[in-house]
């Protein structure tokens, strides 16, 4: 049976005994392509929850159904977008682990449509899946796998905000690679794009474009000319609570743009779903230097304690230098080690903060000194004792309970399915901070009598969390609570604005009875709330700053700034060779591609937070080993700093990382200050005539152009002027020049005129772990 529409080019063959895609057509006067298809889902049921070992609930004696039957024929719709087609379907017939039954609804299978739509907008075919109403079944999760048959010949993939770097070979991917989606922590649309190798033909695209949950992806090359990819939805829901139930799988295209020109297709499908930036970001921040600044004491394997400021005024006490090195916002962590990344009392600055007065000082001080002050603000619940005893208890009968002092590394160098290493951390940081988090919490939170609809639970009316009480933002009561709380702290304190922290942390469904109807929703239910609350805050201060920490699209509809946990593995892959994949970037050139294409594909106007030192990758690795500076040579770090300094948007670091590059960070500031380096179109030293040791960049802006280039070499490489980069005629001037060990030869350092020692014709030579930021350029001939 195959789905066709007057108005598109594509059809859709589908199998006529399950109803699930068979194959991709495409056919014009231009070209034919078709794609065959296999496709199984599955489907979770019955069960009950309780609390995972880690946190968050966990499913016991679900049931997995898998066999898909069609019931009906198809209907056809026309749609605002289209023709779309509903083929009714029904799951079931298989039995769960271990032999278990469910109930008899369950027996008989989900009943359901399956939804196929040829747009004309957008990606040409969509798939879903639409679940009928008022059956007595609980769907605990929905599977989709498939595997695509392209056109013969070899086939790359490029998946921009993931652990693969640009145009990879399909048959290199030999295990799964986890691609992060649209609501993910990482700056990634969910996007995968396939491009023949051998031949100039049209490209092939699958969108993973599910805003409503947050699922887990993975894809891997099963041949030269195939791809095969799991899609577990998150989607849960109470059937018998609600009428229909319908839910986005993926997106398909068999005749898209090579990679060269598919950036802007891509833009104007954002802007048909709605993924766009504000693009209004306050003037303030994108040269900005940020220092993200703890008060109190942390605890790392009970005996190590980090206190780099143990009151609000010996940070007051230490602005002068903060801005000497060139920071110009302070980010204000929460108090440690209480509250700590946990939610005590919105309104209690002096809890949450430090003393209400010390904290009015420290903004009016930073003001003074022309300097912004944010305060990082939590979202995923509120601590109390239950909760600390819950999660404690968790950590030592749990599967991690003989590792908590195993050595751990970057959490987020690792792929983005790959939670290993970070649970053993996260199992030592509960019990490092438990006796402190127990002595200031109440014993219960008051809010959960007070305003029971605001938390996430279990069916059996439990609070849920991972080691807190969870809100559920999907609440709207919540929601103008929250807001409340925002507006008091920018008026009553005067702050510039916030970093919200963990917004999406709480990734479990809420089966409250309020919220069962679709409990998987709650996950990314803030993406609502930051929508509603930009427009308060804005009302407030026009040039306020809104940042969170989750870079999915999902989460820059509303924001002004997300953070760069995306790139977190990228500092591991060319600092360590045996950490590199077959899939993965290899060099600091193929580094600055993987950039490239990352932002080629973010809703315009949106800006990044880049770090290579934060407060997540300096709390989970062990102690000795938590600074970059201690992972990395001298050469590396400094390196390192130069190369996530200098991408655009602005720069963090947490503080105590300025260790040993004090000296550096004056002068990555004055580069970030100048105009063409804040505002001016990117150009990456990417092409065929960069040694794969380069990392390079121009900003330009009018007539001005600036430059970095860094070696990361050990060795010194002769690099050519690209001809792609825009002409000028002004002669090149050194802003600095660096050495990746100040001890060698080579100094850090500014210095003016002519670089003529570095610049021979229209070439550049570059010495072993070095850098350099010039201005100016040269006159193409």
């Amino acid at each position: 049976m195959e789905f066709r529409s007057l108005e598109s080019t594509h059809s859709i063959v589908i199998d006529d005994s399950t109803g699930l895609p068979a194959a991709l057509i495409c056919s014009s006067e231009i070209r034919g392509r078709r794609v065959d298809v296999e496709v199984v889902v599955e489907c979770e049921v019955d069960g009950f929850e309780r609390r995972s070992p880690t946190g968050g609930i966990e499913y016991v004696n679900t049931r997995r159904l898998s066999q898909c039957v069609r019931t009906a024929a198809p209907t056809v719709h026309e749609t605002l977008n289209g023709c779309s087609w509903r083929v009714p379907v029904r799951i079931g017939g298989a039995v769960g682990e271990g032999g278990v039954t469910g109930s008899p609804e369950a027996e008989a299978g989900v009943v359901g449509e399956l939804l196929y739509s040829l747009n004309r907008l957008g990606p040409a075919c969509t798939l879903g899946f639409s679940f009928v109403g008022a059956q007595t079944i609980v769907v605990r999760n929905m599977v989709m796998r498939a595997a695509l048959q392209l056109d013969g010949g070899a086939w790359s993939v490029t998946a921009p905000g993931n652990g693969i770097a640009g145009a990879t070979p399909l048959d290199a991917i030999t295990s799964a690679v986890g691609i992060s989606p649209m609501g993910g922590l990482r700056g990634s649309s969910g996007l995968v794009h396939l491009e023949p190798t051998n031949t100039a033909d049209s490209a092939v695209s699958v969108w993973f474009d599910n805003d409503v949950e947050i699922p887990e992806i993975d894809v891997r090359g099963t041949s030269e000319s195939s791809l095969a990819f799991s899609l577990t939805t998150n989607f849960a829901a109470d059937l018998a609570n609600t009428t229909t139930n319908e839910l986005q799988l993926c997106s398909f295209d068999i005749d898209v743009a090579r990679w060269s020109c598919f950036p802007l297709l891509f833009d104007a499908w954002l802007r048909s779903r709605g993924h766009t930036s504000p693009g209004a970001a306050p003037g303030w921040i994108a040269g900005a230097m940020i220092y993200e600044a703890q008060i109190g004491f942390s605890v790392f394997a009970q005996t190590n304690h980090y206190s780099p400021y143990p009151e609000v005024n010996d940070l007051t006490d230490d602005l002068d230098r903060i801005r000497g090195l060139g920071f110009t916002v302070i980010q204000l962590m929460p108090r440690q080690p209480y509250p700590s990344y946990n939610i005590h009392d919105y309104w209690d600055v002096d809890v949450s903060y430090g003393p209400k007065a010390m904290v009015m000082e420290l903004v009016e001080q930073c003001h003074q000194r022309g300097m912004r002050i944010i305060f990082d603000v939590l979202l995923h619940g509120v601590l109390d004792q239950e909760s600390i005893g819950a999660a404690a208890n968790g950590v030592r009968s749990g599967p991690f309970a003989e590792l908590v002092n195993a050595e751990t590394s970057d959490s987020f160098g690792s792929d983005v399915n790959d939670w290993h290493n970070y649970l053993i951390a996260w199992s030592r940081h509960i019990l490092d901070f438990e006796p402190y988090w127990r002595a200031g919490s109440p014993t219960v939170s008051p809010l959960i009598a007070e305003h029971p609809d605001w938390f996430a639970r279990d069916s059996a009316g439990n609070v849920s969390g991972v080691y807190t009480k969870a809100f559920d933002p999907r609440n709207r009561e919540w929601q103008a609570y929250f807001t409340d709380a925002m507006s008091f702290l920018m008026t009553e304190v005067g702050i510039d604005g916030f970093r919200f922290d963990a917004p999406t942390y709480n990734d479990f469904p809420n089966w409250a009875p309020w919220a069962r109807g679709r409990a998987g929703s709650s996950a990314l239910s803030c993406v609502g709330l930051f929508e509603r609350l930009r427009p308060v805050l804005k009302g407030i201060r026009s040039d306020s700053l809104m940042y969170t920490e989750p870079s999915g699209h999902a989460l820059r509809r509303s924001m002004d700034l997300n953070y760069n946990y995306d790139e977190q593995w990228l500092v591991t892959a060319i600092t360590n060779p045996s950490a590199v994949k077959p899939w993965g970037v290899k060099n600091a050139k193929s580094l600055a591609r993987w950039m490239s294409e990352r932002d080629a594909l973010l809703p315009k106007g949106s800006l990044t937070a880049h770090h290579i030192d934060s407060h997540d990758t300096f709390w989970w690795p062990t102690w000795g080993k938590k600074w970059r500076r201690e992972q990395f040579t001298t050469e590396q770090f400094r390196l390192l700093t130069v190369m996530f300094a200098s991408l655009p948007g602005p720069f963090m670091m947490f503080t105590g990382g300025e260790q040993g590059i004090e000296d550096l960070l004056p002068l990555l500031a004055t580069l970030k200050e100048r105009p063409e380096w804040r505002d001016g179109a990117v150009s990456w030293w990417i092409g065929d005539e960069v040694p794969d040791a380069v990392f390079g960049l121009t900003r330009s802006l009018g007539a001005e152009r600036t430059t970095v280039l860094v070696n990361f070499a050990d060795a010194p490489v002769t690099v050519a002027i690209p001809r792609y980069l825009p002409a000028t005629v002004t002669s090149p001037t050194v802003l600095y020049s660096v050495q990746g060990d100040t001890s060698s030869s080579g100094e850090t350092g500014a210095s003016g005129g002519t670089i003529d020692r570095l610049f021979v014709e229209d070439r550049i030579l570059l010495g072993p772990f070095s850098a350099v930021a010039f201005s100016g350029g040269f006159a193409h001939e």
